[in-house]
Parts: C-alpha cells; structure tokens; sequence
C-alpha cells in the first residue's frame, strides 16, 4: 500500500473503369470521392441515381489555362402526359377480385386522369385525380436526367471533368497485438463502394490525414450493413499490396500496386504496412478535483508508440489473443505518443482523502479612469490530499495519477507531489 500526501493551491487516388466510360481516376476520401476524367463532349449527362450521389456544387472543368464563362445545371424529365394507363376501379377497392379500367394520364404530377366509361350513359369523358399505387402504367415511368453545360475559353489539348461523389470513400482499421514481450500492429485500409455498380481499379493511391469536405444533409454514411470482402481470385490475378506511405504537405501517401475491383455495396480490405510499434501499460488514476473523500479505480491504460504515420481509424486490443477492448486512434504522427484507456481494472484501488486546511475570501478592486471597480470575490483554499492505492494482483504494476479541475477559472497551484511509479501489496 502506497500513502502519498499532496496539496493544491485519412484520399484514395483510383484509374477506374468500366464498360460504357473510359478510365477516370478517382480520389477518395474518408466521406467522398472526387472524380476526375478527361472531357468528352458537352453536356455532361447523369442519372438519377448517379445525381443523388453527387455535389453538384463541386462539378468544374481543370486545366493549366482554362477560364469558364458560363455554367448550367438542368433536370430533363419525359413526360407522361398523354400516355395510356391502367388505373384501378374504385369498385373493386373493397373486394377481392381486380378491376382496372383503361385511361389516359392528363397530369402526371397531380395523378390526373381521364376515363370514358362504358357504365356510365352516353359513355362519359370523366376528370378525376387518383392515388398514384393505383396507376399502372404499360411500361417503366422514365427518371429524371441531369445536363450540366459549359462554355469556357482554354489553349489546354485536354481538359478535365471533376466532381465529388458520396457512393466512395475509405478509412483504416487496426489490430494491436499484444504479448509479454512484444506487440504488433497490423493496418487494413477498408475501401467502401456504397454505390449500385462494381468499380475496376487500375492504380490506387490511399491518402491518409486530415482533410475536412462536407457532405449533404441527405447522404448517411452507412460502413458494414452489407458485403464484406478481402480478395477473391475473380477480382485479383496477383497479391495486392499496399506501399509504404510518402509524405505530401501534411498528408500521406499509399500506393496500392495491383488492380482490383470492388462490387457494389461492398467494403474491400486490403493489407496496409505492419509498423515497429511499443506500448506501454499501466493503471491510470484520472480524475476531476473533489472537495470530498472518495474511492475508485484504475483504468487499464496504454501509452502507444509507432515508428511510422498512423492514419485515425478503429482498433481492436488484443492480449494474449485475447480481445481486451478497443479504442479509437486519431492520426498519430511517426514516433510521437498516444494515450488511451479500455476499461476499469478492479485489482488497482484507490482512496483519497480530502481535508481543507485554510479557505479565505479574496477582495479585489480595479480602478478604472476615477472609477473604482468591485470585481467578484474570490475565495482562495489550501486543500490536503492523501491517497492510498492497492494492488491486489501478485505482479508490480505502474501507476499514473492525475488531478483535473472542472472550470477553466479554477487557479490550481501544487504546493508538494511525489510521482508515483509503481504499487504493492
């Protein structure tokens, strides 16, 4: 038992392909992709569904000389006014057997329909607006295309289309490895195409760090709700391996040295480096300022080094092959320290006592031009802390103990400390 007295006073850069374009690169980010490919001719033409994934405020033309005078975004829709339909009979609303009657569509956005009914004397024209689950129509209602128009001047040979997509993006998750004598850390870069078609990549590059895009209210960012894949002889012809990172203005830079293809809705992982890491244990005793006496416990705490760039992403502790717990690391720079805990350790125990030596109030008064000014008071106490820590574990264990205070005004000076480095029985 240890009695000590204190007192206080990460973008994926992808050529991709497919059969009816020809190959674009992509950059893929950790909510986003942006897209670039060489400009055909002009408008640009998208679907419905490739427009509910794209920024249309990021659609622009790049190049060394261009200079755009004019930009268009318009929606084309096929109208079916006119076409002929099926809709069903109200007649037949509350009984088994259907009956449709042929009509015309008048008004498509307000389900307006015009019928002549045989029933009715005379054979009526009639005008009526009905709910559209009860149209049918004779074939598939044609979506919504999106044109988008440029007029620019440039002396560049090429010219390139760039926009930002939601359907691709990427993040890294971590294994750590730990045993008595020594760790591993081993990096899976998890590409995510959350979009309707499979994606052929011919060169990739990961870009890891931290790069800030928004992303639209309406998109949702959606990781393992379906397919998950690591390699499959379909899709890759040799093993695909990723590079070592390079360091570009702040970010870094993996290159993935084999094409591979990623199916629609499916995460693709792929092996990234296996860094030289070490990792300290101990218990930590953290804890915000308390005027009172009271009791708790360590946490199981970790104190991790890399000798190469660690890009943010989850990991998953193991001891002993043994899951322990996970956390999640920011970007953690080459050779630099992160701190995390996992949970309570029930064998390291604590007690402090509080006492309060002295408390007075402190009177302080500015004077401004010939103006006195009261400023509130401030009470200025001398507390004595006494903590006791138990081990109860039949090995020597390292301690950590730290004191936070919860308001940034709370002026706290330490009168007298002594680090604790070890605890027993």
């Amino acid at each position: 038992m240890l009695s000590r007295t204190f007192i206080f006073f990460m973008f994926v850069f992808l050529l991709v392909k497919s059969e009816n374009n020809p190959s674009y690169s992509v950059r893929i980010y950790s909510n986003q992709a942006e897209i670039i490919h060489l400009l055909d001719k002009l408008p640009l033409e998208f679907t419905d569904d490739e427009w509910n994934e794209i920024r249309s405020d990021s659609i622009t033309l790049l190049g060394d000389n261009i200079h755009i005078t004019s930009q268009t975004i318009s929606e084309k829709h096929k109208s079916l006014n006119g076409a002929k339909i099926y809709i069903r009979s109200p007649i037949s609303l509350d009984k088994s057997t259907l009956i449709f009657v042929q009509g015309i569509l008048i008004d498509e956005a307000n389900y307006l329909v015009k019928i002549q009914d045989e029933s009715i004397a005379g054979q009526q024209t009639l005008f009526f607006s009905v709910p559209p689950d009860h149209i049918f129509y004779l074939e598939e209602p044609p979506k919504s295309k999106f044109y988008v128009n440029f007029t620019y001047d440039t002396t560049d040979s090429q010219v390139h289309v760039t926009y930002l997509r939601s359907n691709l993006k990427w993040h890294t998750q971590y294994q750590l490895n730990l045993y008595e004598n020594n760790s591993t850390l081993i990096a899976m870069a998890n590409i995510r195409n959350d979009g309707k078609s499979p994606i052929s990549v011919d060169h990739a590059e990961l870009i890891g760090g931290d790069v800030n895009l928004n992303t639209r209210s309406r998109e949702t960012v959606v990781y393992f709700t379906t397919t998950t894949t690591i390699t499959t002889p379909t899709t890759v012809t040799k093993t695909t391996t990723i590079e070592q990172g390079i360091e570009l203005i702040g970010l870094y830079v993996f290159t993935i040295n084999q094409p591979f293809t990623i199916d629609a809705k499916t995460n693709y992982l792929l092996p990234m480096f296996h860094p030289h890491v070490t990792v300290e244990r101990y218990g930590l005793i953290s804890k915000y300022f308390q005027t009172t006496s009271n009791t708790g416990y360590a946490q199981r705490s970790y104190r991790l080094r890399s000798d190469r760039y660690l890009s943010r992403g989850n990991c998953i502790i193991r001891e002993s092959d043994r899951i322990v717990g996970e956390t999640f690391l920011p970007n953690v720079a080459a050779k630099d320290k992160y701190q995390f805990s996992i949970g309570q350790d029930s064998d390291i125990c604590y007690k402090e006592d509080v006492s309060l030596i002295s408390s007075k109030e402190l009177e302080e008064n500015r004077q401004h031009i010939k103006q006195i000014i009261h400023t509130p008071n401030r009470i200025l106490s001398m507390y004595e802390v006494n903590i006791q820590i138990k081990n109860f574990k039949t090995r020597s264990v390292t301690i950590e103990y730290e004191q936070k205070f919860l308001y940034s005004f709370q002026n706290v000076q330490l009168i007298n400390a002594m680090r604790i480095a070890e605890a027993f029985m």
